[in-house]
């Protein structure tokens, strides 16, 4: 009896040392850090087999099997600073490589102090466990402090060594069920090309400056005789790339105002909707209609824009010509999964019993999904415009021209994440007054920035009736 209380008094105190450094660990790792611009927290947990869990409110989480210590790594989006987010947005190409290696350097601090927390926090508990069992010797103190940092440190230096980061290909999601496949989608993906993110974005603002100024340099030439020039743009995603490749079509020739079909945001989010502010800059007006991947936020924000018209089943007087258009189905949705295929051909049918019986018509009608439009009945409208497919596209029916604008952000990140890079497109729609001084249609440019802005095209189609002229007018590779 008298052996078993010496080893409990030798072996107790041991055991109370590593039960503090863990219950410290998970009762006060959870810290707050800045990083540029987003406050992010993080927090270890006890917890089997290792896992790297990233927590996105309120879209869920996701979870991998990363390391084999028994530990859990959570990291939790807290907030975003708005404004400094609009900064990185709209930084000049020169700056992105600054704001790259920011990123990298804030990363790096971050784990550098979290790991000097951790250690001060496994000291405490060691400590904590010896006074709590009635220990006051200076030395067995000092002792269990050194233990209790260098504990953390080697588990830290373990977790560190053995992190696979291949684990986000087997992934676990926990929440909103629709959204799993594009989470899911985006994390694959990503992974995939992370080491190529970032050279890509470098080589694309590069060259595309250059083409930019190729535009500037192509916009007097061969211009058509035109009366009204209308920009018609859609499925920008996000991407603050494709305000600047407007503004400088705008610059280049004498554009009257801009239809955007739609897709301005990827979620939807006030967040996202921030990035519109730079439609104020264009100076012309902006007409808009919703796509899948906007929302009542995207709304709201753009209807604050004083050149901004919101498109939505009335006619509007633009420069002459009649427009209208209708939102897209799912834009009052939570989540941006485009409607039914049933439920866009009846939304087209719709249309057409609205329209048909109306004795004056719009000069354009306004769509996001190419299918709604490609089900609209040639001869209702002279003009439709839509996007959605992101695949620039044009076509006359029985005297209607349907028009694909393609996407004029690449289709944002995910452009970034695809082998073959989409073009950034546009169309310019040109107008002239007939006999009868009503504006037709007599010509578009499909203009397209491809291969990460190396080559540019613009292709020229006039329309004259029945007769419909195609040619290139400028190829810059």
């Amino acid at each position: 009896m008298e052996q078993l209380e010496k080893n409990r008094m030798k072996y107790l105190p041991i055991l109370f040392v590593f039960l503090g450094i863990f219950l410290f660990i998970v009762l006060f790792s959870s810290t707050n850090y800045y990083a540029f611009p987003f406050t992010v927290n993080l927090k270890i947990e006890l917890g089997y087999p290792g896992q790297t869990v990233i927590i996105l409110p309120p879209i869920g989480r996701i979870s991998a099997k990363t390391h084999l210590m028994p530990f859990i790594l959570g990291i939790e989006l807290r907030s975003v600073e708005l404004s400094l987010l609009k900064s990185i947005v709209f930084t000049s190409p020169e700056g992105i490589e600054l704001v790259l290696n920011e990123i990298k350097l804030s990363a790096k601090k971050i784990m550098v102090f979290y790991i000097l927390k951790l250690m001060g926090i496994g000291l405490s508990g060691s400590v904590f466990a010896l006074l709590f069992l009635g220990v006051r010797d200076g030395k067995r103190l000092m002792r269990a402090a050194v233990i209790g940092a260098l504990t953390v440190l080697l588990i830290a230096t373990s977790i560190f060594i053995g992190y696979d980061i291949t684990g986000f290909e087997r992934v676990e999601y926990e929440g909103m069920i629709e959204v799993a496949p594009w989470v899911l989608d985006l994390v694959w993906q990503s992974l995939d090309q992370i080491e190529e993110l970032g050279t890509r974005v470098q080589v694309l603002a590069t060259n595309l400056y250059t083409v930019l100024q190729q535009v500037e340099n192509l916009g007097p030439v061969g211009l058509v005789d035109a009366d009204v020039i209308v920009l018609h743009v859609s499925d920008i995603h996000n991407n603050p790339i494709a305000y600047s490749f407007a503004e400088q079509v705008i610059e280049s020739f004498p554009v009257d105002f801009v239809m955007d079909t739609g897709d301005l945001t990827d979620w939807g989010t006030a967040l996202e909707a921030e990035i519109s502010e730079r439609i104020s800059g264009l100076d012309i007006p902006y007409l808009f209609v919703s796509g899948n991947h906007d929302s009542p936020h995207v709304l709201r924000k753009l209807g604050e824009i004083p050149n901004v018209i919101i498109v939505s089943a009335q006619m509007e007087h633009v420069h002459g010509l009649l427009i209208s258009g209708e939102g897209d189905l799912v834009v009052n949705q939570p989540l941006p999964e485009p409607a039914p295929i049933n439920d866009l051909k009846n939304f087209a049918e719709e249309i057409k019993v609205k329209w048909q019986g109306v004795e004056i018509k719009p000069d354009i009608f306004m769509i996001h999904n190419h299918r709604v439009a490609k089900n609209i009945p040639p001869g209702l409208f002279p003009v439709v415009v839509y996007g959605h497919s992101h695949i620039w596209g044009l076509e006359e029916i029985d005297g209607t021209v349907y028009i694909n604008a393609g996407t004029t952000g690449a289709a944002g990140i995910r452009g970034f994440q695809s082998k073959e890079p989409l073009p950034y497109s546009l169309s310019l729609l040109y107008f002239q007054f007939d006999r009868e001084r009503n504006l037709v249609l007599r010509a578009v440019d499909g203009v397209h920035v491809t291969g990460l802005g190396m080559g540019f095209s613009l292709e020229r189609t006039f329309f004259d009736h029945s007769r419909n002229i195609q040619e290139d007018v400028e190829m810059i590779r």
